[in-house]
């Protein structure tokens, strides 16, 4: 390295280069069915809370402190560090749903968040949990991710938790799928080979507590 000009290191928030679009947010209220109240868990600038349906309290959580100064705008807020190993702040069995998308890679113990979502959930209600695929591409390409998951792996992390897994998808940056409002059908169109390979980065995994 001896002569070479090292370029500085910018650094750049987790949450300054994610977030969901609101036609996806769409989708994930349609999958979810009924909801009155919902956790969005790692919410980062509030994406879930901006798209949700005006009948539905959305309260999201983040460690993240700037994030949460900005999603306060659009919600409830309240921090809460997935990675610590706490109880969410919240009485056991009150929310209707949960997302929490790109989250549980990040954390050493992701089975002790998937407890505490199930702990927050009333009987019968749903959480919709995306994933990275185990794919090094994937996988790798952030360098905050602990791991990345095979399809088997996403199910029995929710199936040892207690949860019922109810559908597994295929999901990714698919080109023009949010311009024209191709978010539902992305699924079926990561089934084909060509554009699994290429596109497809992550499980989304929607499970429902008994």
């Amino acid at each position: 390295m001896s002569g070479q000009r090292v370029p500085p290191i910018r650094k750049r928030s987790y949450y300054q280069i994610s977030g969901a679009p609101p036609q996806l947010v769409r989708e994930y209220f349609r999958r979810l069915g009924t909801v009155s109240l919902l956790l969005d868990l790692g919410c980062g600038l509030g994406g879930v809370s901006r798209a949700a349906p005006g009948d539905v309290q959305v309260i999201g959580v983040d460690h993240d402190r700037g994030a949460l100064e900005i999603a306060g705008r659009f919600g409830a807020v309240v921090a809460w560090d997935a990675g610590a190993g706490r109880r969410l702040p919240f009485p056991r069995n009150r929310f209707d749903a949960v997302i929490a998308r790109d989250v549980l890679e990040h954390l050493d113990h992701p089975w002790d968040a998937v407890r505490e979502m199930r702990a927050v959930l009333r009987p019968g209600g749903a959480a919709l949990v995306s994933v990275p695929m185990a794919r090094p591409r994937v996988v790798w390409n952030d360098y905050t991710h602990r791991r990345g998951f095979t399809r088997s792996a996403a199910c029995l992390l929710f199936l040892d938790a207690g949860f019922a897994v109810e559908r597994v998808d295929r999901m990714g940056p698919l080109p023009l799928a949010a311009r024209l409002d191709l978010i539902r059908a992305v699924p079926w169109l990561l089934r084909l080979p060509v554009l699994d390979q290429v596109w497809a980065t992550s499980w989304e995994v929607l499970v429902r507590k008994p």
